[in-house]
């Protein structure tokens, strides 16, 4: 047995592919490949540059190669009688022949190899076999990418890399596009003066509405009589410490987190785009003076 890669690819004609290299040490030339018993075809040059690649009509239990060993060598006999000698004797033995050949050449040329071949070997490559259906890879613009840590025996075939472990890179930038599109959001900036994440600010209305005068002003810069009415705003700043890719076993799992994340994020900013307190001032917590009205808790 060997220890290959136990993918079949389920592929788009409805075959399905197996990854098949040499072992590192083969007994002998190849002579065959067989997904339970069915003899496998290699995939087009075009597919698989390397012809690693076996296609098979069913999903296999099990792969054999067949491998021919090179023929056993039994002895050497002399194929000319006529230089028959103490030297040159009628046969020499395997250990004889690798002993006087290295220095004299003329046994190359007197002495013919006596072999007998050797049974094929048969090597399983047992199952199970984990079958990966492909699919088209994410499209960009529609689809976060997904760069996906794959078997060097796969580079070749992304329609199979959603099924394997990886990231999604550019979490920050999708988080700050969504955010900028939100209501009362005025700047939006990603990794904003040595902050890693995202950076929001927002104008708020008070819950109480307020306006304030705003006089025009003539050339030299001084106010009017005239002027404009205009909404009272808060500013909130948020420092969103949003991570720069999510990880996942596959695709699908990463894709389920990176919604949940660009989720949980912007509800961070919705929440912080509620009306301002007209008790506090927009400040966050409620100056003393206006609980005196309130019912003081119980001692």
């Amino acid at each position: 047995m060997t220890p290959l890669p136990r993918y079949a690819l389920n592929l788009p004609d409805g075959r399905w592919a197996y990854y098949l290299p040499e072992p590192e040490r083969p007994p002998g030339r190849r002579t065959g490949l067989f997904a339970d018993g069915v003899p496998l075809k290699r995939l087009e040059q075009l597919v698989d540059p390397k012809g690693n690649w076996y296609a098979a009509d069913q999903h296999a239990e099990q792969i054999t190669a067949t491998y021919q060993p090179a023929p056993k060598t039994l002895h050497f006999d002399l194929n000319d009688r006529s230089a028959l000698s103490q030297r040159y004797p009628a046969e020499l033995s395997v250990e004889e022949w690798n002993e006087r050949s290295e220095c004299d050449e003329e046994y190359w040329k007197l002495y013919t190899r006596v072999t007998e071949d050797l049974p094929p070997v048969e090597i399983v490559y047992e199952g199970p076999y984990m079958p990966l259906v492909g699919r088209e890879a994410p499209h960009s613009g529609t689809e976060p990418t997904w760069r996906a840590e794959l078997p060097h025996e796969l580079t070749q075939y992304p329609e199979y890399r959603h099924l394997f472990p990886g990231h999604i890179p550019g979490l920050k930038d999708a988080v700050a596009a969504h955010i900028k599109e939100m209501a009362r959001v005025q700047y939006c900036f990603v990794d904003h003066q040595g902050f890693s994440g995202v950076y929001v600010s927002l104008k708020v209305p008070f819950d109480e509405p307020r306006t304030r005068f705003v006089p025009d002003t003539g050339r030299n810069g001084q106010p009017k009589k005239t002027g404009r009415t205009v909404r009272v705003l808060v500013d909130r700043r948020l420092q969103l410490p949003v991570p720069s890719a999510v990880y996942g076993p596959n695709y699908e799992t990463a894709l389920a987190e990176w919604k949940a994340q660009v989720e949980f994020w912007t509800a961070q900013v919705t929440a912080a785009g509620v009306a301002a307190c007209s008790a506090c001032e927009g400040t966050g917590f409620v100056p003393h003076g206006s609980l005196d009205h309130q019912a003081q808790p119980k001692t």
